[in-house]
C-alpha cells in the first residue's frame, strides 16, 4: 500500500511571497471567456450532499442553501469518536470531516476512518495514511497529506497517490469537474481524478494592475470550484480559470489588500471571498471578478449567495454580496469559530481568545443567528452539552469538535422519546431511531442495563450494525471477551472487523455509539463527567 509520509505542513509566508503590497485601490477585472463562468455547471452533479467535502462542497464556502433549521433545545448526543488528528496551519484549522451517503469520513492521530453516520460504528480504518481534509466524489475519497491521495470508499484502500514532490506547502485541494485542483509549492495543478496524472499545471499567473502593468506571480492560496471554473489566488491577485484548460477567465488586481501568505478561497454561484493576510478580505462577483465589498474578518468566515460573514478585533458581522440587506454586526470581540450558513441561519461556535470587550457573553457557546439581521435564535453552552467548533452539518446532524472528540448532535425524535420513556431497549425501537435500518441486536438490552447500573467504564457496544458479510458486530459473549483487542494483526483498511470500544469513566470515550436510549445515556454520562471535573482533585 502506498504511504503518505508524515511531514510538517508549512505556511507559504516568505517562501512564496513578495511582501505586503499597498497599491492603488482601483481594481481591474478582465473577462477572457464569454461562456464562463456558468452557474449551471455544477462541480459534482452526482453528489447530492450537504457536506461531501471539507468545508461543505467544492466551493469550500461552508454554505448549505436549503439546509436544515435546528432547534438548539432539542439537540442531543447521538455518538462520539476520538478525533485528535486535526491539523493547524498557522491560525487556520485544517478541516477533517466529510459526510456522504450516510457515511462520515474523518481523521484521527492513527489515520483515516469511515463511520456509519447513524450510530458512529466503524466501517473501515486506514492507519497507513497521514492526510486530512477528505473530499468525497463518486466511489473515491480524496485527501491531502502533502501529496494528494485517493482512497476507495468501500474499504479505504489506496487507489493512487500523486507524485508532485511537495516540499514546502500544499494548499487545500478541490475535487470538481473530474479533476483534483491543488496548489503545491506555488504551482496550480489540475490532476485527473481517476488516476492522479497531471491534466494541466500553471507555474505562475499574470495579473494586470489598475495602471495596466502586468505582474507574473506564483500561487499562494488554496482552491475552490464553482460556475465551471476553479478559483485561486497569487501574490498579486485573485483569478478564475477554465477547469478544462487552465486558461484565465477573469483576473483581479490585489488593490491595497495583503497577498503575502497562503490562505483559502470561498466560492458560491454569486461571490468569491479571498482569505488573505490582514483584517480586510476582498469579496468579488463570481461571474465577472468585480470587487463587491470589503469584508473585515480575521476568522470565523463563511460565504453564501447573499452575504459573507466573519469576525475581527472590532466585532462579528455580515457583509452583503449586493446591496445592504444582510449587513449587520454584533458587539462581541476576540471570538473565533468557523461559521456555517444553513438555510436562514448562521451557526457558529464562539470562544473568547483574550479579553472580550463586547457586551455579549458568548464564550464557549454554539450560537444560532438569523442570517438577515444577526439576531439570536438560540444558544447552547459548553456547560450544558459537548459543543465546540463546527466540523460539518449534514442533514439533521451537527458535527462538532469537543475536547479532541467528534460529537454528532441531533434533535431527538418522537421515536427516541418513546424508547427512552419505556426504557426497554428493544431492537425495533433502536432501529427506528436509526432511520429504519433494521438489524439484529440480540443481547443489547441486558448489556445496556448493566452498563447503566454499574457506570464502571465497561465496553460500550455498537448497536445494531452488521458487517457486509452478515456477521453481527455485537452479539456473542466471545465478541465481548475480545472487544478491547482492536489490533488483530491486520493493517490499514482491513481493520473493519467487528469490535467494541471502551468508555472509561474518567477518560474521554473512544468510539461511543447509539441513538435513542443510548444517546440519552451518553448525554447523562457527559454531564456527570462535567460535574466531576468541576471539583478539584484532592
Amino acid at each position: 500500500m502506498h504511504d503518505v509520509h508524515r511531514r510538517s505542513v508549512l505556511a507559504a509566508g516568505a517562501a512564496l511571497s513578495t511582501g505586503i503590497g499597498l497599491a492603488s485601490s482601483g481594481v481591474g477585472a478582465s473577462d477572457v471567456d464569454g461562456d464562463l463562468p456558468d452557474p449551471s455547471l455544477v462541480p459534482n452533479p452526482e453528489m447530492d450532499e450537504d457536506w461531501a467535502s471539507h468545508r461543505g462542497d467544492a466551493g469550500h464556502a461552508r454554505f448549505i442553501e436549503d439546509g436544515y433549521e435546528f432547534d438548539g433545545d432539542s439537540l442531543e448526543v447521538a455518538w462520539s469518536v476520538d478525533q485528535t488528528g486535526s491539523i493547524e496551519i498557522g491560525d487556520d484549522n485544517v478541516y477533517t470531516t466529510a459526510v456522504a451517503d450516510d457515511t462520515v469520513y474523518t481523521t484521527t492521530t492513527d489515520g483515516v476512518i469511515a463511520l456509519d453516520a447513524a450510530d458512529g460504528s466503524l466501517l473501515w480504518e486506514n492507519t497507513d495514511i497521514d492526510a486530512h481534509s477528505p473530499a468525497v466524489v463518486g466511489e473515491t475519497v480524496y485527501l491531502n497529506g502533502g501529496e494528494i491521495v485517493a482512497l476507495n470508499r468501500d474499504d479505504g484502500s489506496v487507489r493512487w497517490e500523486s507524485t508532485l514532490g511537495a516540499e514546502e506547502w500544499t494548499g487545500n485541494h478541490t475535487v470538481a469537474y473530474d479533476s483534483v485542483f491543488a496548489v503545491v509549492d506555488g504551482t496550480l495543478y489540475a490532476l485527473e481524478a481517476d488516476d492522479g496524472s497531471v491534466r494541466w499545471q500553471k507555474d505562475t499567473a499574470v495579473v494586470e494592475s489598475s495602471e495596466g502593468d502586468e505582474q507574473e506571480s506564483g500561487f499562494i492560496t488554496g482552491t475552490a470550484a464553482a460556475n465551471g471554473v476553479v478559483y485561486a489566488g497569487t501574490e498579486d491577485g485573485t483569478l478564475a480559470f477554465d477547469h478544462t484548460t487552465g486558461e484565465t477567465v477573469w483576473q483581479n488586481w490585489r488593490g491595497y489588500y495583503s497577498y503575502n501568505s497562503g490562505h483559502d478561497i470561498y466560492a458560491t454561484e454569486k461571490a468569491v471571498l479571498a482569505e488573505l493576510s490582514g483584517e480586510e478580505n476582498p469579496l468579488y462577483d463570481a461571474q465577472t471578478g468585480e470587487l463587491l465589498n470589503h469584508v473585515s474578518s480575521r476568522s470565523g468566515r463563511a460565504l453564501s449567495n447573499e452575504s459573507a460573514i466573519g469576525g475581527d478585533d472590532n466585532g462579528y458581522g455580515s457583509y452583503s454580496v449586493h446591496g445592504d440587506e444582510y449587513d449587520w454586526s454584533i458587539d462581541v470581540t476576540y471570538t473565533y469559530g468557523e461559521a456555517v450558513f444553513s438555510g436562514e441561519t448562521v451557526y457558529v461556535y464562539f470562544e473568547v481568545d483574550g479579553h472580550n470587550y463586547g457586551d455579549r457573553d458568548y464564550d464557549q457557546k454554539l450560537v444560532a443567528l438569523d442570517k438577515r439581521d444577526g439576531s439570536e435564535k438560540w444558544t447552547l453552552s459548553k456547560d450544558d452539552a459537548p459543543v465546540g467548533h463546527i466540523r460539518a452539518i449534514s442533514g439533521k446532524t451537527i458535527y462538532v469538535e469537543h475536547e479532541e472528540e467528534l460529537f454528532a448532535l441531533r434533535e431527538q425524535t418522537d421515536d427516541e422519546d418513546d424508547s427512552a420513556d419505556e426504557g426497554d431497549g428493544t431492537d425495533d425501537e433502536q432501529d427506528d431511531a436509526d432511520d429504519g435500518d433494521n438489524t439484529d441486536d440480540t443481547g443489547d438490552e441486558e448489556t445496556s442495563d448493566e452498563d447503566e447500573e454499574s457506570g464502571d467504564g465497561d465496553s460500550c457496544e455498537v448497536p445494531g450494525d452488521e458487517n457486509d458479510d452478515g456477521e453481527n458486530t455485537t452479539g456473542s459473549d466471545d465478541d465481548d471477551e475480545n472487544a478491547t483487542d482492536s489490533d488483530d494483526g491486520d493493517d490499514g483498511a482491513t481493520e473493519s472487523e467487528e469490535r467494541t470500544y471502551q468508555t472509561d469513566a474518567d477518560e474521554s470515550p473512544g468510539f461511543t455509539t447509539g441513538a435513542g436510549i443510548f444517546s440519552g445515556l451518553l448525554g447523562l454520562e457527559w454531564l456527570r463527567r462535567q460535574s466531576n471535573t468541576d471539583e478539584p482533585d484532592e
